[in-house]
């Protein structure tokens, strides 16, 4: 694409989301390989896990508050899936921390950090922008679309929802099928 494409198309969700994979980028480098490997498989479990089971927990509620409505319903338990998911992967970190201590390697704790970081940074700012989608405005929805990277972002969330799918969860539960309501809830015309 060329420069001046790239430049028309860029719009504040590409300056958030800039920062937000700089900052992680940092984040990585200074607290090292270990720690972001655990921040990695959070953010990753949170996208597998929100997505996955979004719209089984959404069923849920509506039973008990039909008044929530189908799209707020979504958008809560979405963002609980995912923040509960993250919460789990952190204490599970904390815990094997007091168990196990490692010896860092410089070049390893440092250059792996800020490389996971960057990774990091890139799929949490895709959860971010998904969440956008689950708020169903407008405006929210056409900035991430028609930005440079908010697509891209959201495209990668989903394609690690998908790998982990594909090739973790379907492997120990077979009849589980892949939630094919996360790309109704990408559609631009959703009511």
């Amino acid at each position: 694409m060329p420069l001046q494409e790239t430049l028309v198309k860029f719009n504040w969700v590409d300056i958030v989301a800039i920062c937000v994979i700089i900052l992680s980028a940092y984040k990585g480098a200074k607290k090292g390989f270990i720690i972001e490997i655990f921040k990695l498989l959070a953010v990753v479990l949170s996208l597998s896990v929100g997505l996955h089971y979004f719209s089984k927990a959404s069923d849920s509620l509506l039973e008990y508050f039909p008044q929530v409505g189908i799209i707020f319903s979504d958008l809560i338990c979405f963002v609980v899936l995912a923040i509960l998911s993250y919460l789990a992967v952190t204490a599970a970190r904390e815990a094997i921390r007091r168990f196990i201590k490692t010896e860092e390697v410089s070049g390893l704790h440092k250059w792996g950090g800020l490389i996971l970081g960057l990774v990091r940074g890139a799929l949490l700012t895709g959860l971010l922008f998904i969440g956008f989608y689950f708020l169903n405005v407008n405006y929210l929805k056409g900035s991430v679309s028609r930005s440079y990277l908010g697509s891209r972002l959201v495209s990668a969330g989903i394609k690690a929802y998908e790998f982990t799918f594909g090739g973790i969860v379907s492997k120990f539960v077979p009849d589980e099928s892949l939630n094919k309501s996360i790309y109704e809830v990408l559609e631009e015309d959703r009511k």
